[in-house]
């Protein structure tokens, strides 16, 4: 029988997040009028001054867990993430080199802080139609890049970039991936002003260009694209598990509001005698449990499998699909039980709505992952099934 229990370390963590989104959602409102162009700040920010990080405390638990993988994403899902509190852990950029780069390549980019660049303004949601690209120079052994990325997490707050690009054709025709280290204050790497968003204003995105820039071959990572779907295995449920967090937070609200006035939700009534308001809120709980349990078995195989292995693509894909499908509709009918208090400025609950909008977006939207699924289901080939 699969065994759902928390452990007694689960459960402190989760306590540890909870503590500090409280904390932080008492000045969410203030900033989230903060230009994207302002970053927060370069350290912990005063609100949580004196307190141990939630990431600190994961690697530093003594009791008990349901494992690194399983536990990150149980603290993601106590509350909406309100601002970045804390400097961001490892990207993704950084990540890859460590994971995936050379000893050397390690020893002279795996202490950067480098984030990861994919998408671009003309390839949609699929890598493989990036255009930008890179040629080899065997006069001065380097690599010549063009192109340009967009969405790209914290790509002004860093030391540089982990790029992917496009090679050269081989004897075959086929254009190889590259992952090339892009250091920032390269001649002909720009980077443009920050995204103006709709929500997750905390959340700094930009875009850059490549215009002949120049790296040393060393730069150069193996297994270009196999090291996007690597990472994105990783990041994914984690991202599901923050939209899971917002709506924790707006069907909190939700249910205190209804129970000032007077509809509190009674689960032991049979559906006949419940209320429109309870049936709704029982079927978007319903919702979150169940997306709740795809991402918990998604990141279960992760630690049985091991972070590189492809044996759970598919679990990831249903994962990142619920959590799309379930932000989406878990924060839209709060505002409509809410009616005006939800649209209001002196609630955060418009705030949660907007932030959400993300969550079936980020690293892949909900089509593109339905369309992995059911190619796998079927045994379609990529291009069979578009």
């Amino acid at each position: 029988m699969v065994d759902f229990s928390l452990t007694e370390g689960d459960l402190k963590l989760m306590e540890v997040m909870r503590a500090e989104r409280l904390r932080a959602r008492t000045i969410a409102r203030e900033i989230d009028r903060i230009p994207e162009s302002q970053p927060l700040t370069d350290g912990d920010h005063p609100i949580v001054a004196g307190t141990i990080a939630p990431y600190a405390a994961l690697a530093q638990e003594k009791a008990p867990i349901s494992g690194l993988a399983v536990t990150e994403c149980l603290m993601q899902t106590v509350g909406a993430p309100e601002f970045n509190t804390r400097p961001a852990p490892s990207p993704s950029g950084t990540w890859i080199v460590n994971e995936l780069g050379s000893e050397e390549q390690k020893k002279a980019y795996g202490h950067l802080w480098l984030v990861f660049g994919v998408s671009e303004p003309i390839a949609g949601s699929d890598p493989s139609a990036m255009i930008s690209t890179a040629k080899y120079d065997p006069e001065t052994d380097e690599y010549v890049l063009n192109g340009e990325k967009t969405f790209i997490s914290n790509i002004d707050l860093g030391d540089g970039v982990v790029v992917i690009v496009k090679g050269e054709p081989d004897a075959d025709g086929k254009r190889p991936f590259y992952n090339v280290v892009l250091l920032k204050g390269t001649p002909g790497f720009e980077i443009g002003q920050p995204w103006r968003k709709l929500g997750t204003r905390y959340h700094n995105l930009g875009s850059f260009s490549m215009v002949d820039v120049r790296v040393p071959a060393m730069n150069v990572l193996g297994n270009g694209f196999v090291n996007i779907q690597t990472r994105l295995n990783v990041n994914r449920p984690v991202q599901s598990a923050l939209g899971l967090g917002m709506c924790r937070s707006i069907l909190d609200f939700t249910h205190g509001k209804l129970a000032e006035a007077g509809d509190e939700v009674d689960y032991a009534k049979g559906r006949s005698s419940r209320s429109f308001a309870e049936d709704k809120l029982i079927r978007m709980e319903a919702l979150w449990e169940a997306t709740w349990g795809v991402i918990m078995q998604c990141k279960w195989l992760e630690q049985q499998l091991g972070q590189l292995s492809k044996g759970f693509q598919t679990q990831v894909a249903m994962a990142k699909t619920m959590s799309g499908k379930a932000t989406r509709q878990i924060t839209q009918g709060c505002l409509e039980l809410l009616g005006a208090e939800g649209i209001s400025e002196e609630y955060l609950a418009e705030k949660y709505f907007r932030d959400a909008r993300i969550i079936d977006i980020y690293e892949g939207p909900g089509e593109i992952h339905r369309l992995a699924i059911a190619r796998k289901l079927l045994g379609y080939r990529k291009g069979e099934l578009d």
